[in-house]
């Protein structure tokens, strides 16, 4: 291990020193790593904007996470169904008369509810999950937007992501 001038650009740099197969550590108040030359390379590299990214990818993550803990249990299949449902029940709401609901229908008369009803039941979830997927897609938004104005690497590195996200 040989020493390096290290400069704190955050965890997405030590990332980038594992990821390309180094090591890099602190002892005793000194930054070494096993290649010198080619460790200050990917420091000297690791430019303002890698950090961000890198900040930008772990909001990402989070809203992928809170996206997938509001959808377990749902198969693809059931969720593949919704955007026609959802047109459906629309425009019973619109026309109960007149509205061409077929798949509604069926299922309505398999679960043994009226179309009404099964309407009623469509409209609120959609409503509840747009709620909770404009939170999640704002919360997202917001924090990568701070992230891409900060103009330092510790106001990266410091930056709390874990403000303001909605509860699932």
């Amino acid at each position: 291990m040989s020493p390096i001038k290290y400069t704190e650009k955050g965890w997405g740099l030590h990332d980038a020193v594992r990821v390309a197969g180094h090591l890099l550590a602190e002892v005793n108040g000194v930054w070494l790593a096993d290649d010198a030359t080619a460790v200050q390379a990917i420091i000297d590299g690791y430019t303002l904007a890698h950090a961000i990214a890198r900040r930008q990818a772990d909001c990402l993550a989070i809203a992928k996470s809170l996206r997938d803990k509001a959808i377990s249990g749902i198969s693809q299949g059931e969720m593949a169904g919704w955007p026609l449902k959802l047109v459906e029940a629309r425009a019973f709401a619109a026309s109960p008369a007149t509205a061409q609901t077929p798949m509604l229908s069926a299922e309505a008369a398999s679960r043994g509810v009226t179309v009404a009803e099964l309407v009623g039941k469509v409209v609120g979830n959609s409503a509840r999950f747009a709620g909770l997927e404009a939170a999640i897609g704002g919360t997202d938004g917001r924090h990568r937007d701070a992230l891409a104005r900060l103009t330092n690497f510790e106001d990266v590195a410091s930056y709390d992501l874990t403000a303001g996200w909605p509860a699932v």
